[in-house]
């Protein structure tokens, strides 16, 4: 059995974030109610609290779009803005991130959210490293819809 909390702490040291988490639906067939189940780099407790539906917060946009999604300066968007949509970032506290979506039986089934505070940017090349380290997959999870990607080849 993969071992997410070690990954997910692995994950922090590697990328040199300070926030690492893994937001995943209580019941993989229904989706619903996603909660931040693994984190590393937490200021509290309060991520235990978040439940979201499939399209609401950074993880439930994620995973409705299945597309990645980066932010590395949240006060020059619209998510400075509407933090209270956002749990995760205003209990947090930060200011730029990255969320991949994780793919299992053909969706997107997971959110693994990269993050800084203290209007820390991102360095240019975490979108590589990210990619790069996922190639292979997350645990039980790969980086990409495999079976409509390869459908689409030729």
């Amino acid at each position: 059995m993969f071992d997410y909390e070690s990954a997910v702490k692995q994950l922090q040291k590697d990328m040199g974030v300070d926030f690492v988490g893994l937001a995943l639906p209580s019941n993989l067939k229904s989706e619903q109610d996603v909660t931040w189940k693994y984190v590393c780099g937490n200021l509290n407790e309060r991520y235990k609290r978040i439940h979201l539906r499939r399209d609401s917060g950074v993880a439930g946009v994620v995973m409705k779009t299945g597309r990645k999604w980066i932010d590395r300066d949240i006060s020059k968007t619209d998510v400075g803005e509407y933090t209270y949509k956002f749990p995760i970032i205003k209990f947090e506290n930060l200011t730029s991130f990255l969320a991949e979506p994780l793919w299992k039986y053909n969706k997107v089934v997971a959110v693994l959210l990269f993050a800084n505070r203290n209007h820390t940017p991102l360095t240019e090349t975490i979108e590589a490293d990210v990619e790069k380290l996922l190639e292979t997959g997350f645990g039980p999870f790969y980086p990409e819809d495999v079976i409509n990607f390869e459908n689409t080849k030729g």
